[in-house]
């Protein structure tokens, strides 16, 4: 991917929050249409590549799930042909609102998607930082959030890693794979008392590394160690117009609710 490419990634970030923040307030088709769109051609723009296949089952089974409840369970027009369950019938604005959470759904799936591509790791926490500077004459703490917020972000991977590889180590002390979702439970909670204490280890180990390095809470907007083509890349939130577009549509989804 060339240089061009990777330098405008960063500028498409507010449309994605944008299209984020929309897709979760959207209270009507048509704008929850417009925000999965918006996301799904920012995050191609970013180059982001398809989400893996639980991604997938993950939003079919919650659109399945709350398609379903909404059906039976919110008043309105029944449908003749649907069949009746617990004595309540499928109406027809239940299954508006089914689609419409489908698409509320697959727009912020969207939209994440693309933000783990332009803005990766800490960036966002950087980005998102250097927008709410002002609040910081409220004493709002923006730069303790942001260091929180970029540890964070830094670590679930390693953390996501290491409760994978106790698992696996689980399973190899038992000697074979779980039988039956009762001793994949037991497996899970034996892993899970090695995997908390190993966190609270490592946390300890950053915290006492941080302090023997003095370290302060660094402005929003540094410099964030990664290099492109030997220059250190900085926090960027995109220019203002990026930044206008994103919060108008927004803004868009969330007036146009009723």
């Amino acid at each position: 991917m060339s240089a061009r490419v990777r330098a405008f990634r960063p500028h498409l970030g507010p449309v994605l929050v944008g299209a984020l923040l929309g897709s979760l307030v959207a209270g009507r088709l048509e704008t929850s249409l417009l925000c999965l769109a918006a996301a799904l051609a920012a995050a191609a723009a970013a180059g982001a590549q398809p989400p893996p296949r639980p991604w997938f089952v993950t939003l079919a089974t919650g659109a399945a799930l709350g398609w379903g409840l909404n059906l039976y369970l919110t008043p309105g027009s029944a449908l003749a042909s649907w069949p009746v369950v617990g004595g309540r019938h499928a109406t027809r604005e239940g299954l508006s609102l089914g689609l419409l959470l489908t698409l509320r759904v697959a727009g912020a799936c969207a939209a994440l998607q693309g933000l783990r591509v332009a803005w990766p790791g800490e960036r966002a926490a950087d980005a998102a930082a250097r927008v709410l500077r002002p609040l910081e004459r409220l004493r709002v703490p923006v730069r303790e959030a942001r260091a929180m917020l970029g540890l964070a972000l830094r670590f679930a991977p390693l953390l996501q890693a290491e409760s994978r590889r106790i698992a696996r180590v689980q399973d190899l002390r038992a000697g074979r794979p779980p039988r039956g979702p009762r001793e994949w439970l037991q497996r899970r909670r034996a892993a899970t008392v090695p995997f908390m204490v190993g966190t609270l280890e490592r946390a300890e180990r950053v915290a006492l590394a941080l302090e023997a390095r003095h370290y302060r809470v660094r402005p929003p907007g540094a410099a964030v160690g990664w290099e492109d083509a030997g220059r250190p890349v900085h926090a960027r939130a995109g220019g203002p117009g990026w930044v206008l577009l994103g919060g108008a549509l927004a803004a868009f989804a969330l007036l146009w609710r009723s």
